[in-house]
């Protein structure tokens, strides 16, 4: 069965005044945009973007958001409470992934 709305609940929702978060944020805000307004670390351990670093309120996607250009590996490490070393074997691991599977391609010497 197809709901449809009465013409005047759909003139009422048009019209109606958005809230100061729905302006700031749009109508669903993501909880890591809540985080950075209002500097307050997160606390949702189970989330997967949750990491155990207060620097960056403890969230990947305030992490991310805070350095668009990326982060060093000695960085990152420190921030995943991992060594140097498995940060970059990680990453080999993941460029030679995304090589077999064709996403890029090894640089030719000219």
């Amino acid at each position: 069965m197809f709901y449809r709305k009465d013409g005047r609940e759909q003139q009422d929702e048009i019209n109606r005044t958005p809230s100061p978060e729905e302006v700031q944020y749009g109508a669903e805000p993501k909880c890591y945009e809540v985080h950075e307004k209002w500097q307050v670390e997160c606390d949702q351990t189970k989330c997967r973007n949750w990491m155990d670093f207060e620097g960056d309120l403890n969230c990947a996607m305030v992490c991310a958001r805070k350095y668009p250009a990326g982060l060093s590996l000695r960085e990152v490490a420190d921030r995943m409470n991992v060594s140097f070393p498995r940060i970059s074997q990680i990453e080999h691991g993941a460029f030679k992934k995304m090589r077999d599977m064709g996403i890029i391609k090894e640089l030719e010497d000219e």
